[in-house]
């Protein structure tokens, strides 16, 4: 196999054996390892290039096909609201006419009443909410804000953070 061939796991495989042949020599390393640990580096370094060069790629793609969405979401949304257009004045005309039935060779066409409800929550009472919720009706969701969470708790001792609070890390890479 080529050297410019190896999957980074090959490369990471063969930074293992080497890591047991230190060993095995007692930490010792000579010019042939030194030389196999420098081979090594040059196929790592080449490697995570070809992975930068794919991401970049890659992110080409998903900013074409954003832009190739948005493209598709204005077309989508033009042609919605021709067809609300077409249908308002096809609503117009019978109304203007009184014709509440129209029939053609292809279509029937009837007028119909529709009924909008909405409610005006913040004029509703805790215990008419509460009413609600017990009866199905509504649910009581908390959406917690977690960049205003990290502000309030970011100069806690982590020992004093509450335990309903999950912290993890994780690592990442930067490239520059």
């Amino acid at each position: 196999m080529k050297d410019d061939k190896k999957s980074l796991n090959e490369i990471l495989d063969i930074y293992q054996d080497l890591e047991s042949k230190i060993i095995e020599s007692d930490g010792a390393v000579d010019d042939e390892m030194e030389n196999l640990l420098n081979v090594n580096e040059l196929d790592l370094k080449n490697k995570l290039d070809g992975y930068q060069g794919f991401i970049k790629y890659l992110e080409g793609q998903i900013s074409y096909l954003k832009s190739m969405e948005s493209h598709f979401a204005k077309r989508r949304k033009t042609l919605e609201n021709s067809i609300k257009k077409c249908k308002d004045s096809m609503t117009r005309a019978l109304s203007l006419t009184d014709n509440t039935k129209v029939k053609t060779s292809n279509y029937n066409f009837s007028l119909c009443k529709t009924e909008s409800w909405s409610v005006d929550s913040s004029s509703l009472s805790n215990e008419i909410k509460d009413d609600l919720i017990d009866k199905g009706i509504a649910k009581n969701i908390l959406k917690i804000s977690l960049t205003d969470l990290k502000l309030e708790y970011k100069n806690t001792e982590r020992t004093e953070i509450p335990e309903w609070i999950k912290i993890s890390k994780d690592n990442y890479i930067r490239v520059s």
